[in-house]
């Protein structure tokens, strides 16, 4: 891969640039943009391998993160304004729009407030909604968010892996690492306000979004995922009117990184079978065209 770019879009914005593709794809981030400035992670590097890892060869990419000082106010919808403006002024319409994680919550507010923007949408290990064990490992989080345990906040995003060894070894690293969690992260009250805003009752109107999606959609996710289950992915992918959903038996959330060989070719597959909105040539004559 090209080497990686980072910095700040309209003085706020944390982003990573990669690839060299003649198309574009913008990604929204999961939650560990919530935690720290992308721009300024320990590694922005394995964030972009992760992201190039399941784009075709011919895409760049944007991720985008979020506010370094959200207002109290935060919601999803604040963050789609500012997302929107982003990508309007600097960055110009995309060729994809990935949501991952969080980050699929935001690109589904996003492909229904600004469709003019979004002819494909990928929603990777995320949904409308958490599932009940989600909500139980999102109120971990806030329990430690408010006593300022960073271990146990890293912990329970980290070690989500299906194979064994993979979740030893990143406890290991956490290990080693813990005594300087705290300097790579926002503070962690700001995070909590931000949580609850964001998590409020706001957050049930997730619903109305997805039913406004127009552009063809392919939903992601593993039947083991910890914050999403089966039923969360069905429910999704049946409330949008254009979309189809790829379940990965026993993956779980780290589905992207244990399995990104074969969701590279699903996304691929999806890309040349969804031309643009508005191209109403069959699928097979624009994959001929392009």
């Amino acid at each position: 891969m090209n080497p990686i770019k980072t910095g700040l879009l309209a003085k706020s914005i944390p982003y990573i640039r990669g690839g060299a593709g003649t198309k574009h794809a913008v990604v929204f981030f999961g939650g560990n943009a919530l935690f720290k400035r992308l721009d300024k992670s320990s590694n922005p590097s394995r964030y972009a391998n992760q992201i190039a890892n399941l784009l075709p060869g011919d895409y760049r990419f944007t991720i985008l993160g979020y506010e370094e000082s959200p207002p109290e106010d935060y919601t999803l919808d604040t963050i789609v304004r500012d997302l929107a403006q982003v990508v309007r002024a600097e960055l110009g319409k995309p060729d994809l729009v990935v949501g991952v994680s969080f980050g699929g919550f935001v690109a589904q507010r996003f492909a229904a407030e600004h469709a003019d923007l979004v002819d494909r949408l990928v929603i990777l290990i995320s949904g409308h909604r958490f599932s009940d064990a989600g909500w139980q490992v999102m109120e971990r989080q806030f329990e430690a968010l408010s006593t300022g345990d960073f271990y146990t906040l890293v912990k329970d995003n980290a070690l989500l892996f299906r194979r064994p060894w993979y979740n030893w070894l990143v406890r290991l690293k956490l290990w080693k690492d813990r005594d300087r969690l705290p300097s790579e992260f926002k503070e962690p009250g700001q995070i909590l306000r931000a949580y609850r805003s964001i998590f409020s009752d706001d957050f049930t109107r997730n619903p109305g979004f997805a039913k406004r999606i127009m552009a063809p959609t392919l939903v992601i996710g593993g039947t083991s995922d910890q914050y999403f289950d089966v039923r969360v992915f069905e429910e999704t992918a049946g409330m949008i009117q254009n979309a189809r959903l790829k379940l990965y038996p026993d993956e779980t959330h780290m589905l992207p990184i244990e399995r990104s060989r074969d969701v590279a070719t699903d996304l691929a597959a999806f890309i040349a079978d969804s031309p643009p909105r508005g191209d109403t040539a069959a699928p097979q004559e624009a994959a001929m065209r392009r």
